[in-house]
């Protein structure tokens, strides 16, 4: 099964942007930004994993492993320089990582 990789992450950028505006909502562009740069830092190894996914040669609970593992190496920069609190950001970060294992293995039957 080939996988528009352009279109998932159009869906995940707009999957940010919406959950940035619920979640935190003082702090909607420093949200945004830093989710923008996990998908940036992530989009190599979800267009591989996301394809993997999608032939069958990984699962979705392995899929969800790795995904979930990226977490500690991603950093909020631009929530933390507004003085959110490390829990704020740490729940966004978890948020977003939430979002791309849920929208990803959504749309992989």
């Amino acid at each position: 099964m080939q996988i528009d990789f352009g279109n998932v992450l159009n869906t995940l950028k707009t999957g940010i942007v919406n959950l940035a505006q619920t979640t935190l909502k003082d702090y909607v562009a420093q949200a945004t930004q830093d989710g923008q740069a996990i998908l940036n830092e992530l989009k190599d190894n979800l267009k591989t994993w996301t394809q993997a996914l999608a032939d069958g040669s990984l699962s979705k609970a392995d899929f969800g492993d790795l995904v979930l593992g990226q977490k500690d190496l991603l950093e909020m920069v631009a929530l933390k320089q507004a003085g959110l609190a490390v829990i704020q950001v740490d729940q966004f970060k978890m948020d977003v990582i939430n979002l791309i294992k849920t929208t990803i293995t959504g749309l992989i039957p």
